[in-house]
Order: C-alpha cells, then structure tokens, then sequence
C-alpha cells in the first residue's frame, strides 16, 4: 500500500530543533525527505552543552532511501545542525540541500567560520516555486 508518513525526528512539542521526516510510498520502498535540519539551545539541565542535535539514527538507517533534504529557512532551528550532520545523511557529498538564496548564503557564511565543515551542494528554490525531488513534489510558499 502506498502511503505518506510523517516522522518528526525532532522541533514537536518544543521550540527548535526542526527535522521532520516525510515518507512516500509501500513501507518496502519508501522513499524519505527532509524538510529542515536545526538545533535547540540546552536549558540549565543541561550544563557545559552548546546545542543540542536532533536523533537522526532512523534515517541513517534509511539513508539508500533519501531522496533529498529541504530547508525552509535560516534560523538556527531549521538549519543549525546541517553542518554537523549532512555527511551522516550524504556520505559521498553527493546529496543537494534545497535551500532560499538567503539560506544558501547564511549556510556558506556559516561553513568559513567552521573548521573542517563539510562542501554541502545547494540548489537554490524561490518563492513560490514549485520543484520535484524523487517522489515529492514542493511547493515553496
């Protein structure tokens, strides 16, 4: 049976750490995307910690399976840990992030004050447009 499913991987019922997860397709073959990719900020729980990073070991897992990653925006807690995880998601470096130009220049921005960050390929959306990545079509509204 096909279907579309959701996995927030972090950001529900808390402020910050965006990684949500959409499925499509039969379980056997389905195929993933990312939408967004952020850190949350540690309370006084959390002494000595700078931020904190989403879990993503499911789709680590499912990593033959992702069909792409989009960013909606650049706040911290939508893209803040896509330097920190995009070679757990892309191994090969291969996979483009689908970002706003203000979001890609944020991005590289961020990566030359990062030591040893990751050449993550971007592709550049615009408002209101529509673009296809494997099964999903994304409307950028």
């Amino acid at each position: 049976m096909t279907e579309l499913v959701f996995v927030p991987l972090g950001g529900v019922g808390e402020i910050g750490m965006n990684f949500a997860l959409y499925g499509y397709g039969p379980k056997e073959r389905r195929q993933w995307l990312i939408v967004d990719c952020g850190v949350t900020f540690p309370g006084p729980d959390l002494p000595g910690v700078d931020l904190v990073l989403p879990d993503i070991r499911f789709i680590e897992a499912e990593r033959k399976n992702l069909a792409g990653i989009v960013i909606t925006h650049a706040h911290e807690d939508h893209y803040g840990a896509l330097l920190a995880l995009y070679e757990k998601l892309s191994p090969d470096g291969a996979m483009p992030v689908h970002m706003t130009p203000f979001g890609a220049g944020m991005l590289e921005a961020k990566a030359q004050g990062e030591h040893g960050a990751p050449k993550i390929p971007v592709e550049i959306y615009d408002g209101g447009q529509r673009f296809t990545i494997g099964p999903f079509e994304i409307e950028a509204i």
